[in-house]
């Protein structure tokens, strides 16, 4: 069964690379699992901050699954 949800995260940072680099890993975790696939992504700044946009970014490639070495007979 496929199901597709919306996650929303909260992020604390300083300057907005930090806010960045905190991102890229909750999204590098997140494409380190075979059963997750992320496809889009959407960002807003909180009431009154400054607006912030994000050039549009590929997924990377799906690295081909390993299957598992059979048993000798």
């Amino acid at each position: 069964m496929k199901l597709q949800t919306t996650i929303v995260l909260t992020l604390n940072a300083a300057t907005l690379a930090e806010a960045g680099e905190k991102l890229d890993d909750v999204l590098a975790r997140a494409r380190e699992r075979a059963d997750v696939d992320v496809t889009s992504l959407e960002l807003h700044t909180p009431v009154g901050g400054a607006p912030v946009s994000l050039p549009r970014v590929e997924p990377p490639a799906r690295v081909a699954e390993r299957s598992p070495r059979p048993l000798p007979a």
